[in-house]
């Protein structure tokens, strides 16, 4: 009877636990694709693991403003009743985004085609053809 509760214990977790696809390497920051039931997980870490470090860095250089700046987004975060801090909380927050570049991922090339290959097959989209490139001009 153990061995039965087990087996369905391990089914349950490969449904649950994430199952890597693959990943888009060719752009300036990796991509990797999960699937998940009912889904995709894009896996950012490189993306956030540089965006982190140039928080880290402007921080060296400003502890002053940096620090105020996330005291600030603190404090606002604080009172989620008040329309008005809530707004200014994210104005706050987009601003410091995109002073470290922690707002946009760049994605180029072959790289968009991989992410759109792997996202159809984590939907159940089933086997995914490569998408046909366009072709060069003058080429036949």
């Amino acid at each position: 009877m153990k061995i039965f509760r087990a087996a369905r214990f391990f089914r349950f977790l490969a449904t649950v636990r994430p199952r890597i696809l693959g990943g888009a390497y060719t752009g300036p920051t990796r991509v990797n694709v999960s699937s998940i039931p009912g889904g995709a997980v894009l896996h950012l870490d490189h993306f956030l693991v540089y965006t982190v470090w140039e928080l880290a860095e402007q921080f060296a250089e400003d502890p002053e403003g940096v620090g105020e700046q996330l005291r600030e987004i603190n404090e606002l975060a604080g009172s989620p009743e008040d329309s008005y801090a809530e707004h200014e909380r994210d104005r706050l927050t987009d601003e410091l985004l995109d002073q470290i570049g922690g707002t946009h991922l760049h994605l180029y090339g072959k790289q968009v085609a991989r992410i759109a290959e792997l996202l159809l097959s984590a939907n159940g989209a089933g086997t995914v053809v490569a998408l046909p490139s366009q072709r060069e001009a003058g080429a036949a």
